[in-house]
């Protein structure tokens, strides 16, 4: 058992050494399986995303979206959010979306992550 959470716990370090991070979304686009709100999404941290490009951003609420970007301009970019379309500055982006794992957020927001 401890060997187990020791190279559980090294992985995620080694993980987190190369930019991957984990975030639960409270807003943004939805999939087949369910809402943005109800996953939980896995991202790389990077510099300028490009068009098109799935992204997670920190909302002027203070929240985190999952989205993709339509534009860039003069340090900022735009972000349809699916029901919103937001334009937030290029140091709110957090990263490129890696992966979106469903409904794993309905249980963190249940325990009120």
């Amino acid at each position: 058992m401890k060997k187990t959470l020791a190279i559980v716990v090294v992985v995620l370090v080694a993980l987190f050494g190369f930019g991957i991070r984990v975030s639960h979304p409270d807003q943004g686009l939805s999939s087949a399986l369910g809402s943005a709100k109800s996953s939980v999404a896995i991202y790389k941290k990077s510099g300028q995303p490009g068009i098109s490009s799935k992204v997670i951003v920190k909302t002027k609420d203070s929240g985190t979206g999952l989205g993709i970007v339509r534009g860039s301009k003069g340090g900022n970019v735009d972000v349809d959010l699916g029901a919103a379309f937001v334009r937030v500055s290029q140091k709110d982006v957090k990263g490129n979306l890696i992966v979106v794992i469903p409904f794993v957020g309905s249980i963190l927001g249940v325990v009120g992550l």
